[in-house]
C-alpha cells in the first residue's frame, strides 16, 4: 500500500525521527558531508587529537560492536536511538543510504556542468520518467527511483552522477551555502514508486 506524502518538520531532530518512523534508514552526517565514526576504534588520530586506541579497518570489520559506527553501516530505522543521536548531535545533517532504502538516485550538480549532461543524455535516451525530486541546497537536484536490483554507473557525465551504493542528505539537511534541502513541489516526502529506467542501466546487466 503507498503511504502518503510526509510532512516533513523544519527542524533537523524532528526530521530524523519522522524518516525513521516511516521506515526510511538514517544516520548522522558532518556538515563536511562527513559520516560521523562513532566508536573511539574508528576515529583516526591527528596531531592536535591523538587516540592510541585507533585500528585500521574497513568498516565492515568493524568489532567494536556499537550500534552507532561507521556512518550508513550504522543506519537505522530505530526510532529511540535516531532520537537519542540528533539529542547528542542536534546540528547533524540528514543521511540516508540509497539502496539500503530501496533507492537508485540521479545527482545533478550544475556546479560541474550537471544541466548540460542531463540535456545530452535526455538528447539521447529520451526524457526520463517524472518521479521524486529534492532540491539540494546548492542549485542541484536528486531524483529518486526505486533500486533495479544491479550495479549502477558511478557517472553518466559530468557533474551527472549516480547514487546508488552510496547515499544522500535529506531535507531540511542544510548544504554548505547555507540553503536547506527540500522536496520538489508540495515540500513532502514520499517513497519513489517507479523503478530506475532500464535505459541507464548498464546493458549487459539488464533483467532478461
Amino acid at each position: 500500500m503507498t503511504q502518503p506524502p510526509l510532512a516533513i518538520p523544519r527542524d533537523l531532530p524532528s526530521a530524523a525521527v519522522a524518516y525513521a518512523g516511516v521506515g526510511i534508514r538514517v544516520f548522522r552526517v558532518r556538515p563536511d558531508k562527513a559520516p560521523f565514526a562513532n566508536c573511539v576504534r574508528c576515529r583516526r588520530p591527528t596531531e592536535q587529537r591523538p587516540n592510541p586506541f585507533y585500528i585500521e579497518h574497513r568498516p565492515e570489520e568493524c568489532r567494536c560492536a556499537a550500534r552507532t559506527c561507521h556512518g550508513f553501516h550504522a543506519a537505522t530505522t530505530d526510532v529511540d536511538l535516531v532520537r537519542q543521536w540528533w539529542t547528542e548531535q542536534p546540528d547533524a545533517n540528514i543521511g540516508a543510504p540509497c539502496v539500503l532504502n530501496g533507492w537508485a538516485v540521479l545527482d545533478i550538480d550544475p556546479r560541474h556542468g550537471g544541466n548540460q549532461s542531463l540535456a545530452v543524455l535526455e538528447q539521447r535516451v529520451g526524457v526520463l520518467p517524472g518521479t521524486v525530486m529534492q532540491l539540494t541546497g546548492g542549485d542541484g537536484l536528486h531524483i529518486l527511483y526505486r533500486t533495479p536490483g544491479v550495479s549502477l554507473p558511478g557517472t553518466l557525465g559530468p557533474g551527472l552522477d549516480v547514487k546508488h551504493n552510496g547515499y544522500i542528505l535529506l531535507a531540511p539537511s542544510v548544504h554548505a551555502s547555507g540553503t536547506r534541502y527540500r522536496w520538489f513541489g508540495s515540500g513532502r516526502f514520499r517513497q519513489p514508486e517507479l523503478i530506475w529506467p532500464a535505459v541507464l542501466t548498464p546493458r549487459q546487466r539488464r533483467a532478461a
